[in-house]
């Protein structure tokens, strides 16, 4: 509620509504709203890919798509699955979801980071009971990483 006079000499405030709600955001850039949005990204692919005749060997893709921003600890989204109600697919596609996220360099929001920062978040994810431990174990070990084409810096 600090005001000032600016340079034309009106009074206005230090920080106006809208920049209070930008910053009082706690953590990353997006309010609730943006994240809520961009979170439902799960949701849309779960309802397109619903409607696809899969044939049996493939049943399952859709449900293994929509868990794959849930983590062990009951804490993922969309629907907060614990780790036993999260297929081992959606597990895995997690880990690679995570490390294309950090060392992607097509993204206009977020610069890329080196391999060795995303593969020790990864271990960080872990240690912090998010992500499978054997899982990140064996993405490090068998170099998964190097199939993406990120230069290891």
């Amino acid at each position: 509620m600090i005001q000032f006079t600016d340079s034309r000499g009106e009074r206005r405030l230090l920080v106006d509504p809208e920049e209070a709600r930008i910053l009082s955001i706690r953590k990353g850039n997006l309010d609730a709203a943006e994240r809520t949005e961009i979170e439902s990204h799960v949701t849309h692919t779960f309802n397109f890919l619903m409607k696809i005749p899969w044939t049996r060997d493939l049943a399952a893709v859709a449900d293994i798509a929509y868990a794959h921003h849930e983590k062990l600890n009951g804490r993922g989204y969309p629907r907060k699955l614990s780790a036993n109600e999260i297929p081992i697919q959606s597990r895995m596609m997690t880990v690679s979801d995570i490390y294309d996220a950090l060392t992607a360099s097509d993204r206009p929001y977020k610069r890329a980071i080196s391999t060795d920062r995303a593969l020790d978040i990864l271990r960080m994810e872990v240690n912090d009971g998010l992500l499978d431990s054997a899982l990140v174990d064996t993405f490090v070990e068998a170099k998964v990483y190097e199939r993406a084409g990120v230069l290891r810096t």
